[in-house]
């Protein structure tokens, strides 16, 4: 009866173990595709941009244009998208900040479905954009990361 039980206990652990493996990514990320406002609802001028991952893969952010010589770089946090994110845009804006937030992969208007090595890709080429495509020196960036955008 003994051995039966931890038989049971055993196998329930190995599909527990085979669950949190193949659904990883499923039970982290809770992207969300629809736009709720953009900017201009707040009265800030900003650009749609497309850019690219570090793999390829096409990603959406808004670039919000500010008078001082800072840009801060922002990677959101779990849920949501950068819709969800316009209270800080507006803060950051106000201290006469540039301002570039992004969408991970699967979130938003970026395509393709987030992984944990594609998000370290998204951030990587959104860092390459505001440097190369911006022409944003490295120490006037700031970078501001809430919860998944802060590991």
């Amino acid at each position: 009866m003994r051995m039966r039980f931890l038989g049971y206990l055993a196998a329930g652990y190995a599909l527990l173990v085979v669950f949190a493996f193949l659904f990883t990514d499923r039970l982290t990320f809770f992207p969300s595709r629809t736009l709720r406002a953009c900017p201009l609802d707040r009265g800030l001028e900003y650009e749609d941009v497309f850019f690219r991952a570090e793999d390829g893969t096409a990603l959406h952010g808004w670039f919000v244009p500010g008078e001082a010589d800072g840009t801060i770089l922002m990677c959101h946090g779990n849920a949501g998208n950068v819709s969800h994110r316009l209270d800080w845009l507006e803060i950051f804006h106000g201290l006469g900040l540039s301002v570039f937030v992004f969408d991970y992969r699967g979130y938003g208007r970026s395509e393709g479905r987030p992984t944990r090595e594609g998000v370290l890709s998204d951030a990587a080429g959104a860092w390459r954009y505001v440097t190369e495509e911006r022409g944003v020196a490295a120490d006037r960036i700031v970078l501001h990361g809430h919860s998944l955008g802060g590991a």
